[in-house]
């Protein structure tokens, strides 16, 4: 029985980062003898267990093969004869392919040391094709990596675009973990833009692009966020995060919410919340700035004195300022992106106000409905004020 250091955490520490976490691969071993030695089993398809002290992953080696469309159909083999090269083998590019041994020597039998230090993605075979989830990965860490400008090799590159109509194949779950994986890097942009240029390029133009992938509805968040969300867009979102006005601007929400900002129809939003089966947190922040932006902030010059109140009275009461400033700021300023330009500083403390108007240790002893009066009517009027500012 041997085990070795795999993946993230070689590369990572060889690029003179911080690894997150550790993985383990065990070779020469069964679920038996792992059993016996303290590890809990958790994986179900072929055997991961926990350590018993530290709870990191260690996975038997193992070899795979495809045998179906998409990422669920794959047959494994966890022998105790199964080498740490037939393990490795099966990852998806060269840079995560890299064992560590107890005595941190490298075992790298595809030369992933010399792609980090060229700064080259590459992948491991051409067993890569048998996965469309690697086109996500991929993009996953070109994106993680943005900081190293690492570039992908043109033969990678080709069997990206032979993958990339296969998305259709995979489960929204699938799509959702790689992507929620990447709301979570400092700037998920390459992730998008990668994405994109390959469906652009196999699909040829927008109209194409987006009936082709009717029913894979990820397609237009990709679109979208590859059209609107650029550089300039990028440094007005961050302006807000730098001035400490609002921290939440930068969480994974508010980098989901980007897509309520720009689709057209809210039916669209849905549809894409549903196919990816998106967390009830991420679901709820982008329909909220969606329909914040499209009912006042979008409409706000057509709309009439009395209707902007009741507009945006109707919005401040979904976003509950009085129950999470923060919150309710972060979807302002998503809702208002690209609309009023920097005069979006203004709405923090009018949020507060708004935020301070609770009843009075009198007023709470009134009827639920009297108080509900009482403090609707302190809102408007605030609301009112407000907008009489921005009309003067």
């Amino acid at each position: 029985m041997r085990i070795y250091k795999v993946g993230g955490a070689v590369r990572d520490a060889l690029l003179g980062l911080e690894p997150t976490d550790n993985d383990w691969v065990v070779v020469g071993s069964t679920p038996r003898e792992m059993l016996s030695m303290g590890y809990k089993q958790v994986g179900k398809d072929f055997p991961v267990f926990l350590h018993p002290d530290t709870k990191e992953e260690y996975a038997l080696a193992r070899k795979e093969r495809s045998t179906g469309p998409g990422h669920t159909a794959f047959n494994f083999s966890y022998s105790p004869n199964v080498t740490l090269e037939e393990d490795l083998s099966r990852r998806d590019i060269t840079i995560n392919a890299i064992a560590m041994d107890d005595a941190g020597n490298l075992i790298d039998p595809f030369n992933g040391k010399g792609d980090l230090e060229n700064r080259i993605i590459r992948h491991v075979s051409d067993a890569f094709i048998e996965d469309p989830l690697r086109v996500l990965r991929v993009a996953r860490f070109y994106a993680k990596l943005d900081q190293f400008s690492f570039e992908i090799h043109p033969s990678t590159q080709d069997l990206l675009r032979s993958l990339i109509l296969s998305l259709k194949h995979l489960p929204g779950e699938r799509i959702w973990q790689e992507t929620e994986k990447v709301l979570m890097l400092k700037n998920p942009i390459p992730y998008f833009e990668l994405i994109y240029s390959y469906l652009g390029y196999y699909l040829g133009n927008r109209q194409k692009f987006l009936n082709y992938f009717n029913y894979f509805t990820p397609s237009e968040f990709y679109l979208y966020f590859y059209h609107r969300f650029n550089a300039p867009s990028y440094s007005y979102f961050g302006q807000y995060e730098e001035s400490k006005l609002n921290p939440g601007l930068s969480t994974p929400e508010s980098w989901w919410s980007i897509i309520g900002i720009h689709l057209k129809e809210r039916a669209l939003l849905d549809k894409i919340n549903k196919r990816l089966k998106v967390p009830r947190s991420y679901k709820r922040m982008s329909e909220l700035v969606f329909d914040f932006r499209e009912k006042y902030f979008s409409k706000y010059n057509e709309l009439d004195f009395e209707n902007k109140v009741k507009s945006l009275y109707k919005c401040l009461e979904r976003i509950q300022p009085s129950k999470d400033l923060e919150f309710a700021t972060s979807v302002t300023f998503l809702a208002a992106h690209n609309i009023i330009g920097e005069d979006i500083i203004l709405w923090r403390p009018f949020l507060e106000k708004y935020s301070e108007i609770l009843p009075t240790d009198e007023e709470k002893k009134l009827d639920g409905s009297k108080i509900q009066e009482i403090l609707e009517e302190r809102k408007i009027r605030l609301i009112e004020e407000e907008i009489k500012k921005d009309i003067d």
